[in-house]
């Protein structure tokens, strides 16, 4: 029987493969030597694809403490990275406390740079006292939290990832729109045709969700505050919604909001017998399955799938236990390696602009730089065998 570090050591080496942005980044990096000598604090889920940013990081010298997130850590990988030199804190069987003490032992080495997603390791550090040189944020969740939880605490430069425009095109809305959905057909094994599927939130998360449910045939309503994002779901074809209105019918419910409890248990009550909810965000919390638990306990009724029976009989499913779908599903693998290909690329080279030119940067929360994007984007087209047109001299802006 294959080990599941077998089965990780090739699906590294098969993402590896099809990555030849990032790996052509981290060869540049690590023969300027960028990360020599410097502790990178790393926070992002840990699976093959990451793993290839965690193996150039250490190939360019830089010591790597690394955590993933509840239930997205695949421990095979986890071992594998552990066996290149990266200190990784995941166990299985962690419990959710495990999360806190993780991220304080982080904290606790002190570490030059970070890469977080959720921006709670950047808490972390700062409410520790040692706050890191500057860092990188995945997340939407992430960076709310930085400008509002955080605001003015945040003393060292924070490049948010998820404010290029490459990441919201390439990574969220093709790549999280792809594979949320690819996670909810292969779990339930269900056809969305003609199924009414409600997505919570039309950001560049919603905005895929919203479009890949419609390519397989899905009728597709959007519940968004924003009345800018709402025109434009309504523009592009889609039934704008209140929040009542659109889970009584709703065979599928998708959050991708970045918020929490977006989705409360007075939501649930209402929605029909036999309702599937289903979380795309980064937070765990955005259906409130807390109190759903408390309510309505679950029982398993397949891998990744619960059924709550509510006190008046209708029971509604639940996937992935709330947490991210196209990550804690079973089966599910994550993101398309050439959207991660693009998107760890952009980390990649905005922890060596923090590493080299630190200085140059403001603190707080900021894009990533203008020179950065277009240098990605240009290697991304070229690794498509398209050629872009230069219409302009690189900007160092």
């Amino acid at each position: 029987m294959v080990s599941e570090r077998a089965v990780a050591e090739g699906r590294i080496a098969w993402a590896r493969r099809r990555m030849p942005v990032l790996g052509k980044a981290l060869a540049d990096l690590g023969q300027c030597g960028v990360f020599d000598g410097l502790t990178i604090g790393f926070r992002l889920h840990l699976e093959p694809k990451t793993a290839v940013l965690v193996e150039g990081l250490l190939a360019g010298g830089a010591r790597v403490v690394a955590m993933g997130n509840e239930g997205t850590t695949q421990f095979g990988t986890a071992e594998a990275l552990a066996d290149r030199g990266c200190t990784v804190l995941d166990r299985p069987g962690d419990r959710k406390g495990a999360v806190r003490v993780h991220l304080s032992r982080i904290a606790a080495t002190r570490p030059d740079l970070v890469l977080d997603n959720g921006a709670e390791l950047i808490e972390t550090c700062i409410r520790a006292g040692r706050p890191p040189k500057g860092a990188t944020e995945e997340t939407t969740s992430g960076a709310f939290r930085l400008r509002e939880g955080l605001s003015g605490a945040v003393r060292f430069p924070v490049i948010v990832i998820n404010d290029s425009p490459l990441k919201s095109i390439v990574e969220n809305k093709h790549g999280v729109g792809e594979s949320v959905v690819d996670a909810i057909v292969r779990a339930t094994n269900m056809s969305l045709h003609k199924k009414r599927v409600v997505v919570f939130g039309y950001g560049w998360s919603g905005r895929g969700i919203a479009l890949y449910a419609r390519r397989r045939g899905a009728d597709v309503a959007v519940v968004e505050p924003d009345p800018v994002k709402a025109l434009e779901a309504a523009m592009d074809g889609f039934d704008v919604a209140d929040p009542d209105g659109a889970v009584r019918i709703a065979d599928v419910v998708v959050t991708a909001t970045g918020r929490e409890r977006v989705v409360g248990y007075e939501l649930i009550e209402m929605m029909p017998d036999g309702a599937l909810l289903a979380n795309a965000g980064h937070t765990d919390a955005e259906i409130d399955v807390v109190r759903l638990e408390r309510e309505a306990p679950g029982a398993r009724l397949a891998p990744s799938i619960d059924a709550h029976q509510l006190p008046d009989g209708r029971t509604v499913f639940l996937l992935a236990k709330g947490r991210i779908a196209n990550l804690a599903t079973a089966g599910s693998s994550g993101n398309p390696i050439e959207a991660m290909d693009l998107g760890l690329t952009l980390q990649a080279r905005s922890l060596a602009a923090l590493a080299t030119s630190g200085s140059d940067f403001r603190p707080g929360p900021q894009p990533v730089p203008h020179r950065i994007n277009d240098r990605t984007a240009t290697a991304m087209l070229e690794s498509m065998g398209q050629t872009p047109v230069s219409l302009h001299e690189d900007s160092d802006d």
